[in-house]
């Protein structure tokens, strides 16, 4: 199932209702799932809200969803967690897929893809599917897709066992 099919189920579910009313001025934030190498879904998508400094996180059931208990924000010092606007993604999953397997053997030649995972978000400025995976060499390599018009946003290398931990971006 989509991000967008997911968000209309999640707004009818009681649980989310309930807390949502509990909850005023939390926003979605994000859409979080793993996936192989071969860019497919290996665990349910996971569905954040932010509120408080924190996120709550919903995980589709077999009967409805469940609910992760809060948690602390990953992000850099200074960062703002960005509302994410479905109605601005207009390049649906399956596309994004499309353009990151044509993309990734051109912005990391020859880097043998291990597991990795996809966060559809809001980051500067941008709706982004954001692909990151570990390589086989123990490197993180990252693709950010705008989820409005499927142009690159950004790629880049963190690579793990390198002397000082030094990146390579664009």
């Amino acid at each position: 199932m989509n991000p967008k099919e997911l968000i209309v189920d999640l707004s009818n579910d009681k649980l989310f209702l309930d807390w949502n009313i509990a909850n005023p001025g939390n926003f979605l934030s994000h859409f979080f799932c793993q996936i192989n190498e071969e860019f497919s879904i290996k665990s349910n998508w996971e569905i954040g809200y932010y509120i408080n400094e924190k996120v709550i996180i919903f995980i589709p059931i077999e009967n409805g969803f469940e609910i992760k208990p809060a948690d602390d924000i990953f992000k850099k010092p200074g960062d703002k967690v960005e509302k994410l606007d479905l109605s601005l993604v207009k390049i649906s999953f399956d596309k994004a897929i499309e353009i990151a397997k044509a993309e990734f053997p051109k912005q990391f030649p020859g880097e043998p893809l291990g597991g990795g995972f996809l966060i559809l978000q809001y980051f500067k400025d941008h709706a982004v599917w954001n692909f990151t995976f570990i390589t086989k060499r123990i490197k993180f390599v990252n693709l950010k897709i705008n989820a409005e018009d499927g142009t690159i946003v950004s790629h880049n290398t963190v690579n793990l066992i390198q002397q000082g931990n030094r990146s390579e971006q664009s």
